[in-house]
């Protein structure tokens, strides 16, 4: 050890103050650039930034991001925290899942990936893991038709948004125990959330 930091700690008050610095908790992670963060629960807000990707200094205990009305176009695993309750994408430019995306989220509850008119097809395995999704949004995509297992594991799965779609062929597909699937386009679908 140095001589002077030996002298240093010595020192009671030093002492206490490096004490103090020590058992201070880590920083939290930041608040990416140009979103907004809640504490209760934990949120982050990036909506309407024209970001072309996902953020990626999300806080790992974010529970709810919104990320509609931007350009993401791509999603890829390892993209979001295992904490995620609410994931909003609709309205960007949603052209490509990779597979194993969704695959960690176990505790996921909502995901709305609706008003994305370049997705046009979806993985078979692409909502593999998520089996306390209680609401899934597809509306407004252009989806022309399914994996024939594409919603097997999604056992609480009670509402499912398929609206303006190409889908000519549902039977068979849709997983027991479902609520409301709502296919038709409605008189008038919200644009927005608020």
């Amino acid at each position: 050890m140095l001589p002077g930091l030996r002298r240093l700690l010595q020192a009671p008050a030093s002492a206490c103050l490096l004490l103090m610095l020590l058992a201070l908790p880590p920083a939290a992670p930041s608040c990416p650039m140009l979103c907004t963060c809640y504490s209760s629960p934990p949120t982050v807000s990036c909506q309407a930034n024209n970001f072309s990707s996902v953020p990626l200094s999300l806080p790992p205990s974010t529970q709810r991001l919104f990320l509609q009305n931007n350009l993401i176009r791509t999603l890829r695993p390892g993209t979001f925290g295992p904490n995620l309750l609410t994931l909003w994408l609709f309205s960007n430019n949603l052209s490509t899942i990779y597979p194993g995306t969704f695959r960690h989220l176990q505790a996921l509850e909502e995901l709305d990936l609706g008003d994305n008119r370049h997705l046009r097809s979806l993985e078979p395995d692409t909502f593999q893991g998520l089996e306390r999704l209680q609401s899934l949004h597809l509306y407004r995509c252009q989806l022309s038709s399914l994996p024939g297992n594409i919603f097997r594991g999604l056992v609480s799965l009670q509402y499912l948004y398929l609206q303006e779609n190409s889908l000519l062929h549902l039977q068979g597909l849709l997983p027991k125990g479902l609520c409301s699937c709502f296919s038709h386009p409605p008189s008038s679908l919200p644009t927005s959330r608020g």
